[in-house]
């Protein structure tokens, strides 16, 4: 049997396709050039098959699937060489044709994908969360209750007093107790027990109530005294109360608040000292105070009594009596003159009218007067220079007229004038100031009037600075009254008051002028002409 001849080989002529840079196809055509044609022929026939077998079985799923998309017929099969750049094609009749390699078309590049829509920015951060707050203290432990209050001492039995004088006292007291609101020192804690006269053995229980024997027992002990200075009590009356004593010789309550009219007290037959300074009374002058004719001490400083001081008051034989800082006004009565206060103190009132002529009555008692500040006006009496043992007399801020008497050189006792601040004029008389070396004398002051000269001795107290004439009109003096104000104050003849040119004492050292005899019928008056009072 002959043997088979091989069909004829197709010819190719291919183009050395590119290589990539791993050097496997520069091999290869190397050993071509090495191997005999025949050879190579064969071993490109073999890997072509290879090759063929190769791409018919990975891509015939693929063929079947463009045969089932044609309409019918058979077609042509491709035979794509991987790594060469030829496609062979095999005709109908089976046999290969060459065919110039030619680059394979560019694959057309998938359209980029599209680009998905940027991310919302992010949202803004959620604004930093308020820290919880901190847990709640542990509550405080809750104040003790506070102590059960002790049932009240059971009221003593009227055998555990001294006498029935104390007993009686007793619920007069704690009466009181129950109205006082206000005790900023805690007083009336004092008050408790039996013992209310514990002051007079040094004890400390009813502190402001001291204990004696009345003048006519000495043998009853019994409160004698009521001292509440400066306690600061506060009570809407004392009705009730101290005319509940009765030995009680003297009632201080000093610098308190107790208000409301005061009781009836004429009953109280060793009653001599009744200071209610310093308090919230008010109204009318109390009328339980003029009957009090055995008074001695009469206080009724800063309160706000007001209305008219009765002639009867003047009447008391009191040895002080202080009604300053209230608001006393209207006349002061002419029984001023029947006083026996030594001390005297109406200022800082709305006292109108002139100071009462009747005053030269207190000659040898009264030691201390003090006008100022009232709204008195009316001519400087006189008769002030007739008040032996006089020591302070104060007018100051009223507005009282005229020249300073020359009486007022008698005044040998006086320690300190005060005449400012009124409408006095004319000459400052030496006799006055001769004081200062025959008397007593270590302040006089008589600023803020309109005197116009100053007598020698005057002077040299203005020089030692123990004599005040600042706003006067003297001339050459520092710190005067413009002239004009002084010329019309001394035009006016309201302003103006009669001079009586008369020293009513021996003064060491001064003679008097002569005064000229007077026609029959004619008096000095004092220099007041007529009518009562202390001015025109």
């Amino acid at each position: 049997m002959a043997p088979a001849t091989a069909p004829p080989l197709p010819s190719y002529s291919c183009r050395q396709p590119p290589f990539s840079g791993d050097g496997r196809s520069r091999g290869v055509s190397t050993m071509a050039a090495r191997v005999p044609n025949h050879a190579l022929v064969l071993a490109l026939v073999v890997v072509l098959a290879t090759a063929h077998d190769v791409a018919s079985g990975t891509e015939s799923s693929s063929h079947t699937r463009s045969a089932e998309g044609t309409s019918g017929g058979n077609a042509p099969s491709t035979v794509s060489l991987v790594g060469c750049g030829c496609t062979p094609s095999r005709s109908s009749t089976g046999s290969l044709e060459g065919c110039p390699c030619s680059p394979p078309p560019p694959q057309a590049c998938p359209p980029p994908p599209a680009c998905p829509p940027p991310p919302p920015p992010p949202p803004p951060p959620p604004p930093p969360a308020c820290p919880p707050p901190p847990p709640p203290p542990p509550p405080a432990c809750p104040p003790p209750p506070p102590p059960a209050c002790p049932p009240p001492a059971p009221a003593p039995e009227p055998w555990d007093f001294e006498n029935e004088k104390l007993r009686a006292l007793y619920p007069v007291i704690h009466a009181f107790k129950r109205t006082i609101t206000s005790d900023p020192l805690g007083v009336t804690a004092t008050w408790v027990g039996k013992d209310i006269c514990a002051s007079h053995r040094n004890g400390t229980a009813y502190k402001g109530f001291y204990c004696d024997f009345p003048p006519d027992d000495n043998t009853t002990l019994t409160v004698a005294s009521i001292d509440f200075n400066g306690f600061h009590l506060c009570a809407p009356t004392l009705a009730g109360f101290i005319d509940a004593f009765p030995d009680l010789a003297l009632f201080h309550a000093n610098s308190n608040n107790f208000s409301g009219d005061l009781p009836d007290l004429t009953h109280l037959r060793y009653f001599y000292e009744l200071d209610l300074s310093n308090n919230a009374f008010s109204g009318s002058f109390p009328a339980a105070v003029p009957p009090l004719g055995g008074l001695l001490f009469l206080d009724l400083r800063f309160n706000g009594f007001a209305g008219e001081v009765p002639p009867p008051v003047f009447g008391i034989s009191v040895e002080a009596l202080f009604l300053n800082n209230n608001g006393f006004s209207g006349r002061i009565p002419d029984t001023f003159g029947s006083t026996t206060a030594q001390y005297l103190v109406v200022a800082n009132n709305r006292f109108t009218g002139p100071i009462p002529r009747s005053i030269f009555n207190v000659s040898g008692t009264l030691s201390e007067v003090l006008f100022l500040n009232n709204d008195l006006s009316g001519c400087l009496p006189y008769e002030i220079g007739l008040v032996e043992g006089l020591t302070v007399f104060d007018a100051g801020g009223n507005r009282i007229r005229g020249p300073i008497p020359l009486s007022f050189g008698c005044l040998a006792d006086v320690d300190a004038l005060n005449l400012a601040s009124n409408q006095l004029y004319g000459h400052v008389p030496d006799v006055l100031c001769l004081l200062y070396k025959t008397g007593k004398l270590t302040n006089l002051s008589l600023s803020d009037n309109y005197f116009h000269s100053v007598g020698y001795h005057c002077l040299e107290l203005v020089r030692a600075r123990v004599l005040d004439v600042r706003r006067n009109c003297i001339p050459g003096f520092p710190g005067q009254r413009p002239p004009l104000e002084c010329a019309l104050f001394y035009a006016d003849p309201r302003n103006h008051c009669p001079f009586i040119p008369h020293i009513p004492c021996d003064l060491p050292g001064f003679k008097p002028p002569a005064i000229a005899a007077l026609p029959p019928g004619k008096g000095v008056g004092h220099g007041y002409g007529e009518g009562s009072g202390g001015g025109n």
